[in-house]
Parts: C-alpha cells; structure tokens; sequence
C-alpha cells in the first residue's frame, strides 16, 4: 500500500520523468524525496531521474511517517479488498463502501483515489485478447525475445518508452520495434533547463483564455523568443503549465474540444517528457534502425500461428503490415466514464453520483475534488482525487500535482484551510530557491513558500 502501479517493484528499474528534487510529497519540505533517495543512494543529485521503484519506497516511508507521528485520537486501519458500491444515506447523508468479500464500512467521507483506469478496449483486440503473442499489460512482458524477434507497439507515449526501454536491455540482443499511434509524435527529451526562468505575460495569456489560436500563436511566439535568447523552449512549456488550470477554465466548450482534437498530443509530447539517458537510447534505436516510429490507425489484427498480423493505415491514406512475435498494448489509460470497467466507477455512474464532463477527459469535479453528480451539483461527502481531476484542470498526472490537489483536500476536510493554503497550489519551486535550498537547507524556506511560488500542474512522473 502507498506504492500503487506507477511506482511498484518491477524487473526493469523504470525511472521517474521529473528531477529528484521536485518530487517531495510535502510542499512544506521541497527537499524531503531527495534526502530520502540520498539515504539509499549516496551520490543522487538534485536534477537526477531516479528509479521510480524508489519513489515508490518513499511514499510508503511518507505513509508510515504520518501515521507514526498522527495525533493519539488518528488511526490509520488498511483494508484489502474490492468496493463494488458506494451508496449514500437518506437520513444522514453519509456513505457506506460495500466489498465484494468483507463487511461494508460506512463513513462520514469518501475519497476516491482510484489511480490511472487500464487501457480502453480495442476493437482490434477482439480477435486476439487470448492470443500468446499480444499482450494487453504493457508490464508483463516476455523475457525470451531476442535479435530475431519483432515486435509492435500500439501507442507512441510515455508507455511505449517504457515497453522500448523493458525489450532492449536483454543479452540476446534488441527485437526488431516498431511503434504506431495517430499522429506518430513521440515525447520529447527532458534537459537541465531552468524550470522558472520565463517570466512571461500571464495577464496576456489569460486575456486570450476564449481563443486557442491566439493562445497558440502566443505560446509559439513565446518559445521563439526564448530560444533566440538562448534559452530553452522548456522553460516556456513550464511557465504555459503554471497557467493551465486558469486557461482551461477560461475556455469556453468549443474551444476545449477545438484544443482536444488539434492540440491535444502535440502538448502532451512536449508538456509530459522522458530523461535524458532514455531520451537518447530512443534515439539511437531510431538511428540504428531498430526502432520505428509509424502514424496511423490499426485496421486489423489477425493470428498466424504464434504471430500475429497487422495491418494499418498510415496518416497518408498508405496501407502497410507486418507480421510479429509479440503485440503490445500501449495506448495508454482510459478516461472515458461511460465505458469504464472499474464496477466501482460504472456503478457510481449509474446511481448518478458522479458524471462525465462533455469531452470525456474524466470526472467532474468542483471545489476540493467534490464529485458532481448527474444533476451537476457538488457532493459534501464523497471526493475525488486522482488524474480524472483532468475534467476541469485540464493536467492532473503529475505525482506534485496530485499532492497539491490531496493537501488541498486534507485541509478542507481537517478544517484547516482558511488562510492557511493559497487557491492555487506550487506544482514546484522556483529553480532559484531549489538552489538555494540544496545549499542551505534550513534558510530562505518559510520566505520563498510565502512569496515565490505559482500554482499549476507539475510534470508526469
């Protein structure tokens, strides 16, 4: 427990997308996950990628710590099992969890925090779902391939990297890859660039907050200037991220779906990046012809003996197949409510005590992560924390991120608010005082929490 599916122990040592140093689960205490990680790993740095299996052994060290130094009257219990239904009281409105293999538990408040949903269903995985050679957990692959084997991968993003990176550290030698998504775009590499120094317009931006394409061309305009000063392009997407929240909100229901359908994957591949030694091992794949990037649409799937055979169309109206000896599922979760094979969530749904948002992207959510239901009003008893937040803050994947949303929370539900957290939560500190707190940890924090931070989304982790 603590730990969950992005962060368990695994054969491959994945590593975490965002520097050591912006990854404490307490915004009080920005340094906490590097110090951790340096009792375990003497030599990590600040702007290190470290294993995500690590990261995974911090939270539950967090967790423990808490409930360690939690007031007598605070009880952690841990249950292990199955909600099926959450179903709400007429006379006190409070809740009660049923499992399917354990008492129900009936509580004041509830907290949805159901990490990433699995991967849609795939028309083209009907016909080979129970095959050997496909594989719909992007984590359970085999160890067995070798130079003269091949392999698809469907989906070009931050799974994909981590399928490639899983097949191609064997002794036998790297299997033929290849890759294919819709527009093919791959994530971009991450650098040591400096995460605060854009300094841009925020009044402008958020002045052109009912137009994607004068947000674009702002946005454009903006990492253009920041090049030619010898910059880097990332501080301009960090500075954009810092604003999204508002900017989303700001967006009036055309133009989210206009941003979703032309914009959606060109921000995701640039907003949500790899390390920088994976970065260039993708590269060198490409290069050595080993790794090959495809844009199109799968038109079929089909068994022939223990490969398979897919076909696609590419984005030029091309069509193209290949016969491999392992199919990869790598497309990612899936946000759409409707379709959920969670039985919590479908049944949530139905009750009406959570809904959709118009284009899918996750659960509506008001203040605090309050689910709303059918009927679009805020609950005062059930709340949702996780990536579906996505809904009505457009990014809620980042591990910093989640953690501003979950102390937002806490405080609301402890009391502890008023005055004490601003509306927006730091999704990171300023480069200059994550410098200066390296150096000198003890001074200079309590200042730079008051008055240097901006809120927003963080980088995937």
């Amino acid at each position: 427990m603590g730990r969950g599916l992005a962060y368990a122990e695994r054969d491959y040592p994945y590593l975490l997308n965002v520097p050591a140093v912006r990854l404490s689960a307490d915004s009080a205490d920005p340094l906490q996950f590097l110090r951790f990680a340096q009792r375990h790993m003497p030599h990590a740095e600040g702007e290190d990628f470290l294993p995500r299996a690590l990261y995974g052994a911090y939270l539950q060290d967090a967790l423990l710590r808490a409930e360690r130094e939690a007031p007598p009257h605070t009880r952690l219990q841990r249950i292990f099992g199955e909600v099926r239904r959450v179903t709400p009281h007429a006379s006190d409105n409070r809740l009660t969890a049923q499992f399917a293999d354990r008492p129900p538990i009936t509580a004041d408040r509830v907290i949805l925090a159901l990490g990433n949903p699995p991967s849609p269903p795939h028309a083209w995985a009907e016909a080979v779902g129970g095959h050997s050679a496909y594989r719909q957990d992007p984590w359970n692959l085999p160890k067995t391939l070798g130079s003269e084997h091949a392999v698809l991968i469907i989906g070009n993003g931050l799974t994909m990297v981590d399928v490639v990176s899983a097949l191609t550290q064997g002794t036998k030698g790297s299997p033929q890859l290849y890759t294919i998504s819709r527009h093919g775009l791959i994530p971009q590499r991450q650098t040591s660039f400096r995460a605060t120094n854009v300094q841009g317009d925020r009044k402008a931006f958020l002045a052109c907050g009912d137009s994607t394409r004068r947000l674009l061309a702002m946005a454009r305009e903006l990492a253009r200037k920041v090049e030619q000063e010898g910059g880097d392009w990332r501080e301009a997407v960090t500075f954009l991220r810092h604003l999204a929240p508002s900017l989303w909100k700001r967006l009036s229901a055309a133009e989210q779906r206009r941003f979703v359908r032309h914009l959606r994957t060109h921000w995701d591949t640039h907003r949500h990046r790899i390390p920088p030694q994976v970065g260039d091992h993708i590269a060198d794949l490409r290069r050595a012809g080993k790794l090959r990037v495809n844009a199109g649409r799968i038109e079929s799937i089909v068994p022939q003996g223990e490969q398979l055979r897919v076909a696609w169309r590419a984005r030029d109206g091309d069509t193209a197949a290949v016969t491999v000896d392992l199919v990869v599922n790598a497309t990612g979760p899936d946000y759409m409510l409707k379709r959920s094979a969670d039985p919590l969530l479908s049944w949530l749904r139905g009750a009406g005590l959570v809904a959709e948002d118009a284009l899918n992207l996750g659960l509506r959510t008001g203040q605090y992560g309050a689910c709303m239901d059918a009927q679009g009003r805020a609950s005062e008893t059930l709340y949702y924390l996780g990536p579906m937040l996505r809904a009505d803050h457009w990014e809620a994947t980042a591990a910093t991120e989640l953690r501003d949303h979950a102390e937002r929370l806490a405080a609301h539900l402890t009391g502890n608010l008023p005055g004490e957290l601003p509306r927006e939560l730091p999704g990171e500190l300023p480069g200059d005082l994550i410098e200066d707190l390296i150096e000198n940890p003890t001074e200079g924090l309590t200042e730079g929490l008051a008055g240097g931070l901006t809120g927003g989304p963080a980088g995937m982790a």
